[in-house]
């Protein structure tokens, strides 16, 4: 009964999550990272600066975007058509929370995580920062989606970064490990996982169909939205059939 209830709700939880995962971009490196204004706003969709389309389902963070919100967006350009549409929105305060007057240079950004050495976290080919800035809990994966202060250096266009966190998190509870391949694998179809990048008590190693509790963060992964940082188990599967 229980590994019924676990593939039922595979199976749903699944389906609602097809659409969402078949938006995700192909290559990060074309992302771009833009400022605007919610010009138009329906149920379900939106515009940004009457010019970049978005889902409402893509919208992260505690605040809600309204018609006049201040946004930031993660944005792509559809290679045919040239259409722009935003992957992730923040909505944003009309200052950066704690920056000081000397500080009014400084801007934010969301970034992907391009590659991650054991000191320093890229987040483009030449732009990089020490991991000991990142504030999250945990250390930046290929792929995590990271809110970014800066300023650039007058009369350059580098990039000095000043802090980073997640772009969101979220704890989820109760959801089921649905696939494992080595040190990889995924949470009901759309959360990846990777053992060389997740906390988890001593001695435990995620098992199919293992129900476990989990911090997840935004991160563009094949076919993923979402990837663990932590895990914990709550009901281990021991005996499945061979």
């Amino acid at each position: 009964m229980n590994l019924l209830r676990r593939v039922s709700a595979i199976f749903r939880r699944g389906t609602e999550s097809q659409e969402t995962l078949q938006k995700q971009p192909q290559d990060n490196s074309k992302l771009k990272s833009i400022h605007g204004i919610v010009t138009h706003l329906c149920s379900d969709y939106g515009w940004i600066n009457e010019s970049i389309f978005f889902n409402t389902d893509v919208v992260c963070g505690k605040i809600s975007v309204n018609v006049g919100t201040n946004v930031i967006a993660l944005v792509e350009e559809n290679e045919t058509t040239h259409v722009l549409k935003a992957i992730k929105v923040k909505a944003m305060n009309n200052s950066v929370g704690g920056t000081e007057a000397s500080d009014l240079d400084r801007e934010l950004c969301i970034s992907c995580v391009t590659s991650v050495t054991q000191d320093n976290v890229y987040i483009s080919q030449e732009t990089f920062f020490p991991v000991q800035l990142f504030s999250g809990e945990f250390k930046p994966f290929k792929g995590d989606l990271l809110l970014v202060e800066y300023s650039m250096k007058p009369g350059t266009s580098n990039m000095s970064i000043h802090s980073v966190s997640p772009l969101n998190s979220q704890s989820i509870r109760e959801v089921c490990v649905t696939s494992v391949d080595g040190r990889t694998g995924m949470l009901e179809s759309n959360i990846y996982f990777t053992l060389d990048s997740l906390q988890k008590p001593t001695g435990y190693t995620p098992g199919l169909y293992d129900v476990v509790n989990v911090v997840a963060v935004d991160s563009i992964q094949t076919h993923c939205i979402w990837r663990a940082v932590s895990m914990i188990p709550v009901e281990m599967c021991v005996d499945q059939a061979s």
